[in-house]
């Protein structure tokens, strides 16, 4: 069995200006994993899609090895369009990795009236392996918040079945987290975010992706 880890990235308890830096990091570290060579088999967004607290990426492969030299605090240099020339322009989120534990549920427990079920499509540079097709699929909860994105699978039926099922992992893994002795500590750690020399530094390019400004070497 392939290994596999959870990418977390995170805006700890920051504003609007840092979750949206989230959602760019985010896609950003997708397409990283996967010219890394590490399959990114689902993605969890917790929140608006658009600005979330955090996302969590499901990779298979030695995410440690391959993104080593992005754990830790990244930063992005960009005004606020909802702040004056004097604020701040320096915002701070996480990259973490965790190792995961996922079983293969059957979707029980998942209420599809609660879900909203879309079609779209695959992205990153993911060359022959990549669906390129209306195939894949996102899964929101909405009592809950949770976005799954479903690509690996061939027909769209496929990928909803799945999505479902790994909704209803992570809603169950969720609930276990949240009584287990090592839920605060994970959480302290989703919360804490070094503002001191961050491993990236970036700019907003004109196409609204990252571009890298500075980055530190880490050994």
């Amino acid at each position: 069995m392939s290994r596999r880890s959870w990418v977390q990235i995170s805006a700890g308890r920051g504003p609007v200006e840092v979750r949206r830096f989230v959602a760019l990091l985010a896609e950003r570290m997708e397409a990283l994993c996967e010219a890394r060579g590490l399959a990114v088999v689902d993605v969890t967004v917790h929140g608006d899609e658009g600005a979330p607290a955090s996302v969590e990426l499901l990779v298979e492969g030695d995410a440690r090895r391959c993104l080593g030299g992005e754990v830790g605090t990244h930063a992005l240099v960009e005004r606020s369009p909802e702040r004056g020339r004097a604020a701040r322009k320096r915002w701070f989120a996480a990259v973490a990795v965790h190792p995961a534990e996922v079983g293969r549920g059957a979707g029980a427990g998942v209420d599809l009236r609660e879900l909203e079920i879309s079609a779209c499509r695959a992205g990153g540079p993911g060359g022959q392996h990549v669906n390129k097709t209306m195939s894949a699929v996102r899964v929101h909860h909405r009592p809950s918040g949770i976005t799954v994105r479903v690509a690996d699978e061939r027909s769209q039926r496929a990928n909803v079945r799945r999505g479902v099922e790994r909704l209803a992992e992570r809603l169950a893994e969720r609930a276990a987290r949240r009584i287990a002795e090592g839920e605060a500590a994970r959480w302290r750690e989703h919360d804490r975010i070094v503002r001191g020399e961050p491993v990236r530094t970036y700019r907003v390019g004109r196409k609204s992706a990252l571009e890298v400004a500075e980055s530190r070497e880490v050994r």
